[in-house]
């Protein structure tokens, strides 16, 4: 330590309170002083702003565990230890004047803490505690000097805001997940500051609440902008914030996103690295970046830019750039920081110094100097001199460090070209002058150095040789201990041995000897104590390798190649992890000793409770069993990755002692090359998982460099080296990045120097025993014969073994080279003759010539001219093959940008004549796949919001009541009826069957009748869906919500995939309008197409017919519009027409018979004549042969035109006629009348085919061009649609964006109410659970009470007329009392049952007597009396119990009632908690979807209205705005209007079942009122049956009962002789059993191994006779054709036949039965009984049983007997049967297999219970089940149960009973008149003309509607109408139309669908009530007297009428 400082270094503590981290002295054979810091060369230059400026000439740093001062002025360094010696996480000062002298240091540690200082006397002014559980990363004071900020490092990442001065925490919060940089106050607004880091800025804001201050924090987002790390920030007036970025740029933030990035002109950065350093002072920002530069900035500009959204970029340049040096600043602090003339600056060199500059913008700036200079970045080695005082240390750069330690001072710095990875200082043993270096790089170069210090103040490196052996970089290098070798190994995998020596000049000279491969990188060396030879190497991969070096290696050796590797000369092995073992036997052992001293504790408690308790007894083993459950072990872990070797050595146990890194770390192993594992893992102490990263042994001591930066010493055991335990820890380098990589020694032994990689270089002085290398040399020598050396700098050089495979690669191209010229002059001299002799053959005449293919005298040469040929070919094509692939990208990027995606290339069709438009199909692009995977996915996106849609109703379980079982049976005196009945005779069997069965079916009935009551509907309530329906209808109907009203609920439905499947449905709708308009469009184009192909052929018919027409005659087409190719055929353009290559052939050039020109030319298609047929010029019958024949013939050629009609007509009249020869003859010219007649009528028709085909051709013109004319008309519709839809589409999109956008939200929202909702319908769930629970316990009281009612009957029944009936009562009615509680310390307990009180009748049993006798003697409970059995004695007793159990358990139910009632008031509580807060989560959903929707309705919306749409609600001329108008569906006014009409249908139909109801109501009474008839007539029977029988009334149960009871008894008085009998048989059983089983176990030994060998052959046995089956089979087939097999047919008709048979049986026994008039068919027939045959021990059926035979009414095929006598009872029991059947099979099978089952069944069913009568049977079940299984597959009919048959059959049965009710037609017809003539009179007088007419009408309208088909035609309804009519005087039979009765009613049958209503029947009626009442009445002649008078005066008031007549 420097004097400044004092003269001890020691940890300064803040008035001794704090703690000592050090461990004690206790054990430590050694003193602390033993090792002492002398001098730190080394700077933490690479911490971010670790610089502070003390006073004007003191800077501090931080540097490991220290505190560094740098004198200014002196240029010297002192230190000072930190407190805890854990590091320093932040170093920084208050800026205020007030408080200069103030500097703080938040130091590192278990408890880290923030310390204040006073400088210069370092006393602590504030200690700042618990902000930190680990370490500190940043600290900040705000511009008043008020506050302080303190950010925590990892793990807890916390940012406290203190009020230092107090010592007193503000505001605290956690920052972000990764490490914090910067903390920065805003000097504008004191309550905000900022803070960044690792990809991530964060914004702080101090706010007010109303509960306290609060520090918020809002995370930077980066938006597009690339992650960055930031270091630098400030923060503007505006709250906006300037920062830094990696690349160099600054970022403006605005609101907690990058309002934009700022970058020089030309998108080049601010700065090449990042920013440090952000300040703003006058409108100027000032930026420091790592680069060097200080640059200022106008911020003006930036703040009045405007950049566009898409590139957020601004461009400035800086007005002032300050280039400091080839610096890396990253931190600055100003010289004078409250001088605003001052602009000197210290700035932080993270290359290594400190730096003066000057940042003035006002004059000329100062320049920069260097301060001090150190090591920049990680020391990864240091030597020392072995003959003088001098230390060297190589940097990671590649710098090399000269240090005179004596002197404390720098002396030399030389840079290399490459990173540094290891330096060696040779020792005097080899290098006599000693000052010669080795040094390996990153390059792979290993460089020879020597070092002049001859001269100390000009000392010098010099390069003496460099040597490349490795092509990957060095890892490390190492010289044996005789010096005479020195290894290097590589990331290349090898190691390279260089020998030893000296050159003349006396420098060490490297001779390579070779390389040895290896299969691991090598990271560090060890050589053989003994054998100088061999090295022992680690590697990077866990890997040990021992090789032996040859060192005998000659020059031949090594000719060719440098490796050298020999398998037999290496051994190796591989480190297996083992900690994880370790640390589990660790943890057992650990968990082992607790539980031993667990269990000595409870050994010594109880030999302690034995002393206190000698009598004591205590079971030794329970009381010492572990109740503690094992801990579950965590699994062995072994790393993926091997770790690497640090560093080994052999051990005196010819062993290797090695260290880990990684999960292997803080254990020393001893490997051995012959175990697999690790022999001895040594455990460093308090360094469980601390990586040793170096070691120096000094004598007795081994000093460890740890990976926390901490020197630690131990001394060495002389009888165990591993004993380590004896140690001391010195924390000296950074504790998180101090790794020490190596310790050295001085050339005397007395200082050490330790280096690490936070860039520290320790100097101290060694108090230990010493180890003297060499003498101190006073003068050094300098470099013999200086010369200059080439440096290898270029990294393509060759290595020594590239060397020596280019030598050899060179010697064998020059041989090569030679024989390639031996060979060329042979081939010159053949080439000579060869030549001579084709000019030899070019002299011969052209016949004699020989060919050039001939002259050949190789293959081989031309197949080598093809090759080059091929292989320049093939060149041409790679040089082409890029602007190939450019083109067809450009191609393929083109077509799929502009046409791919389109649904075909637009076109245009142009008019033929027409002076009209051309149409043009619209450009679409097609729906493609991506349209339907939106689909799919919106498909999705359905599925989850269905899962998400809220269910507010909670459906209460309902349970099914149970029915209970039937009373007890007193009679069997409470044993057990399992061990009795099995003792019964057959005939008691059968009457405790028959008691059973009875008892059965009461409480069943009882239990049907209370739940039919349950289920009887409330006549004074309506229906639960019938009010759901009305409270629906009130609630919507008529009543539209306007999405604007603020009363509007938004549906759950408006989501966003709902928005989603609109955009998509209009984008299929704009698809397929501009879709189907283009195919017309197309279809079109291919019209115009045909039309044009069509008059092309026209045109030639013309061009052929103008040939033989005069010219004169002659007409053309008119002019045509050709098809624009261009216009029309687009698509054709993009055809490719070109085609790659020219056909040609090498082959077709090689022997120069053709050029590649004449080759082209005749590969181009040549028209020949193959494909001509003679056959076809040679027919003559074609037309166009005729007609040149004709013209020809007839002389065509002659005339000049055609005649006109007219004249044609006359000159044809004017020809001779055909009759006349002159008409044949021949004139002078040649022609003939006939000729010239035939001319010219031939052309006459030229001339209309010529006239036919223009009208043809002007018709198809017009016609095209009409319909094009149409097309273009409709385009314009068609266009508007398109871009009315487009336009829709884009608000659907605007409406899409807000849904989107509020998704997020509108999600958790609506998570947070179905969670709401789902705790309060588990809540509910819950309170109706406990509610049938309570209910439950309630039936379980009733139940319980009567147990205890039938325990107390059956007491009674038993003991009734017993002697001692008083006394067992009395041990019976003893009651039960809970026991009583302890209190106090009385320990005894309550009484028991047996000791409770007397009984409630006590005072009546005190004077009952207890025997026969008159003495009032009162008899004991605990003695059984003489005279009474035991059993019963006993049997009381337990009787008792039983009651006392019962009383308990009621007690218990009436306390879980309680404790119920409590729960479900507690939980209705919680509910009605709940219910609020789902309520609030829904209103709030309701409100956001709300605002959605307002925010929704700002969309704007097109829509097209004509004007027939717009309704005025105003009077006059005053129009109001349209666009305030509201939009209605008119459909919805529409349907609003037909509801109307529905609801008076809906009110027929109700009337309608109403008096179907009615009548089945009528119908339901009378059937009551006769089974109540029959129920008193069969009671009066039984009672008569029961006087005839016993001659009295008994109850039969009872007589039954006491029956059993006696029998009972007699059979329990002989049991016991008979259980004697049974045991002792028994026990004879068991011995024999026990004989037999083991002569079982050993026949089943034997016999399994006999199986064992049968299964074996049955395997073989079964595949040979597959093989003879096979065999067989096919033989069989071969020998034998197939016969017709008719078994199966005659089989089935058999069965057909059998069937008629029964039908006919049936048919028989039916017409016998309605022959006879005798009563139904009975299911139950009687058949005389079968003697009784006891066959079996089964008891046989009882005397006079019936048995159940199935009649053949329930066969199958009964439904083809005669159908029923009504189809609406068909109708009703298919409808019953289709319900049943969809419930049971509805799920199994499809809808049509159930209607067809339903409808066969039905027929089936209806005929089975049509005749049907008496009880449902179980063998009435399996007849129908048998017969239906042939109608229903089994596989659906197995889902019936025979529960659901049963009820099925019965409500078919019910049907049929409903139908043969008997029914008051009289009252039916006379209501239905009365309410005619009601309807009548309603109509009024003169509106109904045929009065009769009507009331017929009417009746037979109601008529059909009530009654059945066959009641409607019987003769009661007619006898019953013509009364009715006869009764009314006005009724006149002759006004009655029949076939307008028929009609009218079949119209009203249709319209209220009754399918089953004929015109026959109505005509028979009507006919029969016509001509009845006109037999019955008798008419007089018609008077004058009008209708109407007669009406009037034949008026009768009656009450039942509604209006008068």
């Amino acid at each position: 330590m420097d004097s400044s400082m004092g003269d001890v270094v020691e940890p300064v503590g803040a008035e001794g309170e704090e703690e000592d981290l050090f461990d004690d002295d206790y054990n430590v054979s050694f003193l602390t002083d033993i090792l002492s810091l002398q001098h730190s060369f080394g700077y933490d230059c690479k911490r971010l702003f670790n610089l502070v400026l003390a006073d004007d000439d003191t800077l501090i740093f931080a540097s490991g565990n220290f505190l560094h001062y740098f004198s200014i002025s002196r240029r010297e360094v002192t230190f000072r230890q930190t407190v805890f010696g854990c590091g320093v996480g932040f170093i920084t000062k208050n800026e205020r004047p007030e408080f200069n002298n103030l500097f703080t240091v938040g130091e590192n540690g278990p408890k880290p803490t923030i310390f204040i200082y006073e400088y210069p006397s370092h006393d602590v002014r504030i200690k700042l505690t618990n902000a930190a559980r680990n370490c500190f990363t940043a600290g900040s004071y705000n511009s008043s000097g008020e506050l302080f900020a303190s950010q925590a490092g990892y793990p807890d990442f916390i940012i406290t805001i203190w009020r230092w001065e107090r010592a007193e925490v503000v505001l605290r919060a956690k920052s972000f997940q990764s490490n914090i940089l910067f903390v920065h106050f805003s000097e504008h607004n004191p309550i905000l500051l900022c803070s960044s880091g690792l990809s991530h800025i964060k914004f702080w804001k101090m706010a007010n609440t109303f509960t306290g201050l609060k520090l918020k924090g809002d995370l930077g987002r980066f938006g597009k902008t690339d992650f960055s790390d930031i270091y630098a920030m400030y923060m503007l007036p505006d709250e906006n914030v300037i920062s830094g970025c990696d690349w160099g740029n600054m970022l403006l933030w605005e609101a907690g996103l990058i309002k934009f990035e700022v970058c020089r002109k030309g998108r080049k950065p601010c700065h090449e690295k990042p920013i440090t350093r952000i300040t703003m002072k006058n409108g100027e920002v000032t930026t420091v970046g790592m680069d060097g530069y200080v640059r200022v900035w106008f911020w003006e500009t930036v703040d009045l830019a405007d950049p566009p959204e898409d590139d957020l970029f601004v461009e400035i340049d800086p007005i002032y750039e300050f280039k400091i040096s080839e610096v890396e600043l990253r931190a600055m602090q100003k010289v004078k920081p409250h001088d605003e003339s001052d602009f000197g600056y210290y700035a932080q060199d993270g290359g290594g110094g400190i730096w003066f500059c000057d940042i003035n913008t006002y004059d000329v700036p100062r320049p920069s100097k260097q301060l001090y200079s150190c090591v920049g970045g990680r020391v990864l080695a240091a030597q020392m001199s072995p003959i003088s005082p001098h230390l060297l240390a190589l940097s990671e750069t590649g710098k090399i460090f000269i240090y005179e330690y004596e002197q404390k001072k720098l002396i030399l710095e030389k840079q290399f070209a490459a990173n540094g990875v290891d330096i060696l200082w040779l020792d005097t043993q080899i290098s006599s002058l000693g000052t010669e270096l080795i040094a390996g790089f990153e390059d792979g170069i290993l460089r020879q150095l020597f070092l002049d210090l001859s001269v100390p103040s000009k000392a010098s490196v010099h390069l003496v040789r460099a040597y490349k052996a490795h092509t990957a970089p060095i890892t490390g290098i190492s010289v044996n201990r005789a010096c005479s070798l020195l290894i290097s190994g590589s990331a290349d995998r090898s190691m390279f041995i260089y020998k030893l020596g000296n050159d003349a000049e006396q420098l060490v000279e490297l001779q390579p000897l070779g390389f040895v491969e290896l299969k691991a990188v090598p990271s560090c060396f060890y050589w053989h104590l003994e054998d100088p030879a061999v090295v022992l190497i680690g590697c990077k991969g866990g890997e040990v390798y021992e090789y032996n070096i040859r060192t005998d290696v000659t020059e031949e050796e090594t000719y060719l190649t440098y490796n050298l590797t020999d398998a037999a000369r290496m051994r190796s092995t591989r480190f297996v992890s083992v900690k994880s073992r370790i640390r589990r036997d660790l943890k057992r052992e650990k968990i082992k000793k607790r539980k031993e001293k667990k269990k000595e504790r409870k050994l010594r408690e109880i030999d302690k409770l034995k002393q206190a308790n000698p009598g004591l007894q205590i079971d030794i083993e329970s009381a010492l069993v572990d109740s503690e459950p094992d801990e579950e072990e965590d699994p062995l872990h072994i790393p993926a990755v091997p770790n690497r070797i640090i560093w080994l050595r052999y051990t005196d146990r010819d062993t290797i002692w090695l260290s880990m890194a990684g999960y292997d770390a803080g254990y020393v192993y001893e490997l051995d090359f012959e175990s697999p594992e690790p022999k001895i893992c040594t455990l460093i102490a308090d360094a469980d998982d601390i990586e040793i990263h170096s070691y120096y042994i000094v004598d007795e001591f081994i000093i460890f460099g740890m990976k926390n930066g901490s020197l630690r010493i131990n001394r060495l055991n002389p009888e165990d080296f591993t004993d380590l335990a004896d140690y001391r820890s010195y924390p000296m380098h950074d504790s998180l990045k101090g790794i020490i990589p190596c310790i050295v020694s001085s050339y005397n032994g007395e200082h050490l120097v330790s280096v690490g990689y936070d860039g520290n270089v320790f100097l101290y002085k060694w108090e230990g025993p010493k180890v003297k290398r060499n003498l101190l040399r006073p003068n050094l020598p300098a470099l013999p014969s200086p010369k200059a050396v080439g440096d290898i700098i270029d990294p393509e050089t060759p290595s020594l073994e590239q060397e020596k495979i280019n030598a050899e690669l060179k010697r064998q191209q020059e041989a090569a080279e030679a024989h390639d010229r031996d060979v060329l002059a042979k081939i010159g001299a053949l080439q000579s003759v060869y030549f001579e002799i084709i000019k030899r053959n070019e002299d011969l005449p052209a016949g004699l010539r020989v060919a050039h293919k001939d002259l050949l005298l190789d293959e081989r040469i031309t197949q080598q001219i093809r090759d080059e040929l091929q292989a320049e070919l093939d060149d041409v094509r790679e040089d082409l093959a890029y602007d190939l692939e450019f083109a067809q990208v450009g191609h393929r990027k083109l077509l799929n940008h502009f046409l791919q995606k389109l649904d075909h290339v637009p076109f245009t069709v142009t008019p033929l004549c027409a002076n009209i438009d051309a149409v043009s199909t619209f450009r679409l692009e097609t729906l493609g796949e991506e349209f339907q995977q939106i689909k799919r996915d919106i498909e999705e996106r359905l599925k989850m919001e269905q899962d998400m849609r809220l269910t507010e109703i909670t459906a209460d379980d309902v349970k099914e009541d149970l029915m209970g079982g039937p009373p007890p049976e007193t009679f069997f005196f409470g044993r057990d009826p399992m061990s009795i009945t099995p003792r019964f005779s057959k005939k008691m069997m059968r009457l405790l069957m028959r008691y059973r069965k009875r008892q059965l079916y009461e409480v069943r009935r009882i239990f049907d009748w209370d739940k039919l009551e349950r289920q009887k509907p409330d006549p004074n309530r309506n229906h639960p869906d019938d009010d759901a329906q009305i409270a629906l209808a009130m609630r919507s109907l008529g009543d539209y919500k306007l999405k604007i009203g603020a009363d509007y609920e938004p549906k759950t439905s408006e989501t966003l995939t709902a928005k989603y499947i609109e955009i998509v449905e209009c984008r299929e709708r704009y698809f397929d309008i501009l879709d189907s308009y283009n195919q017309r469009v197309m279809m079109l184009r291919d019209r115009k197409k045909d039309l044009m192909e069509f008059i092309q052929k026209r045109r030639e018919r013309l061009r052929v017919i103008h040939q033989y027409l005069p010219e004169l005659n002659r007409m053309d087409i008119r002019e045509i519009k050709e098809i624009d190719m261009e216009m029309e055929y687009p698509e054709l353009n993009l055809i490719e027409h070109c085609m790659p290559g020219c056909g040609v052939n090498v082959d077709d050039i090689l022997y120069l018979d053709w050029s590649v020109e004449e080759l082209i030319e005749a590969r181009q298609p040549q028209m020949t004549l193959d494909n001509v047929s003679l056959y076809e010029m040679a027919a003559l019958d074609s037309p166009e042969l005729h007609e040149v024949t004709k013209f020809k013939a007839l002389q065509i050629s002659k005339l000049k035109s055609t005649l006109p009609q007219d004249e044609m007509i006359d000159y044809i009249n004017s020809l001779p006629p055909v009759t006349d020869p002159a008409y044949f003859e021949v004139n002078e010219e040649g022609d003939s009348p006939m000729i010239m007649e035939m001319r010219h009528r031939w052309l006459r028709l030229l001339v209309v085919e010529q006239l036919q085909i223009l009208s043809e051709v002007d018709e198809e013109i017009r016609l095209f061009d009409l319909e094009l004319d149409k097309i273009q008309a409709q385009r314009f519709h068609v266009k508007m649609d398109a871009e009315f839809l487009s336009s829709y589409l884009i608000t659907l999109n605007q409406e899409l964006y807000i849904l989107r956008d509020s998704e997020e939200i509108e999600s958790q929202l609506l998570l947070n109410a179905k969670q709401a909702m789902s705790i309060r319908n588990e809540l509910q769930v819950v309170i109706n659970a406990t509610n049938r629970q309570l209910e439950e316990l309630r039936k379980s009281i009733e139940k319980i009470n009567e147990q205890i009612a039938g325990l107390q009957t059956t007491f009674m029944n038993t003991v009734k007329g017993h002697k001692f009936y008083d006394f067992l009562r009395r041990i019976f009615k003893k009651k039960w009392r809970p026991p009583k509680r302890v209190h106090g310390d009385d320990e005894e307990s309550s009484s028991s049952s047996s000791s409770s009180s007397s009984s409630e009748d006590e005072g009546v049993d005190a004077q009952s007597v207890d025997s026969l006798d008159m003495t009032t003697i009162r008899l004991d409970e605990a003695t059984c009396p003489t005279g009474l059995d035991r059993t019963l004695y006993e049997w009381s007793f337990s009787m008792r119990a039983d009651r006392h159990a019962f009383e308990r358990t009621l007690a218990d139910c009436h306390r879980d009632v309680e404790r119920k009632r409590r729960e479900i008031a507690e939980m209705q509580t919680k509910m009605k908690y709940h219910e609020e807060v789902y309520q609030r989560e829904k209103n709030t959903l309701l409100e956001f979807r709300r605002n959605r929707q307002h925010e929704i309705n700002k969309v704007q919306i097109s829509t097209i209205l004509r004007m027939d749409q717009l309704q005025h609600f105003y009077e006059g001329e005053d129009f109001r705005d349209v666009s305030n108008a509201i939009l209605f569906d008119a459909d919805i006014l529409v349907d609003l209007r037909r509801r109307a009409e529905k609801l008076h249908e809906e009110t027929l139909a109700t009337r309608r079942w109403h008096r179907i109801n009615f009548i089945h109501l009528r119908r339901m009474n009378r059937d009551i009122k006769f089974m109540r008839f029959e129920i008193t007539r069969l009671e009066e029977e039984i009672k008569q049956a029961m006087m005839k029988r016993f001659g009295l009334i008994i109850n039969l149960d009872e007589l039954e009962e006491e029956v059993l009871r006696r029998y009972i008894f007699e059979l329990e008085t002989t049991a016991e002789e008979e259980l004697r009998a049974l045991e002792k048989e028994f026990r004879e059983r068991q011995i024999e059993l026990s004989r037999c089983e083991e002569e079982m176990v050993q026949e089943t030994q034997n016999n399994t191994e006999k199986v064992n060998i049968q299964t074996v052959l049955l395997d073989q046995k079964n595949v040979l006779d597959v093989l003879l089956d096979n065999q067989e089979r096919n033989y069989n087939k071969w020998a034998s054709p197939q016969v017709l097999n008719l078994s199966y047919d005659i089989e089935k008709l058999m069965g057909i036949d059998n069937q008629l048979l029964q039908q006919i049986e049936c048919l028989e026994r039916e017409i016998c039965t309605l022959r006879l008039k005798a009563k139904p068919l009975q299911i139950n027939e009687l058949i005389p009984p079968s003697p009784e045959v006891v066959r079996s021990e089964l008891l046989p059926p009882p005397l006079g049983s019936e048995t159940e035979v199935c009649p053949a009414i329930l066969n199958v095929d009964a439904y083809m007997l005669p159908p029923m006598p009504d189809d609406f009872i068909m109708d009703r029991v298919h409808m019953i049967v289709t319900k049943s059947f969809n419930q049971f099979l509805g799920r199994h099978t499809t809808a049509e297999n159930v209607r067809k089952f339903a409808q066969r069944s039905s027929l089936y069913l209806c005929q089975a219970a049509y005749s049907f009568q008496g009880r449902y049977t179980d063998r009435i079940a399996e007849c129908i089940t048998e017969h239906l299984e042939s109608i229903v597959p089994k596989k659906y009919f197995i889902h019936i149960r025979a529960e659901d048959l049963r009820k099925l059959f019965n409500e078919v049965v019910a049907v049929f009973d409903y139908e043969r009710s008997d029914v008051n037609t009289e009252e039916l017809i006379s209501g239905i008149f009365e309410h005619a003539k009601d309807s009548l009179c309603a109509r009024g007088v003169c509106e109904v003309v045929n009065r009769t007419q009507f009331l017929v009408l009417h009746m037979f309208k109601e008529l059909i509607e009530v009654l059945p088909l066959e009641e409607f035609q019987a003769e009661e309804t007619l006898r019953i109408i013509v009364d009715v009519l006869e009764r009314e005087p006005m009724s006149d039979p002759r006004a009655i139309n029949v076939e307008e009765l028929i009609t009218s009613t079949l119209k009203h049958a249709q319209e209220n669908l009754l399918d089953g209503i004929t015109a026959l029947p109505i005509r028979q009626l009507g006919n029969s009530i016509q001509r009845e009442l006109l037999k019955r009445r008798q008419y007089k002649p018609p008077n004058c007297q009008s209708p109407l008078a007669v009406r009037i005066a034949s008026k009768k008031p009656t009450p039942n009428t509604g209006l008068p007549f």
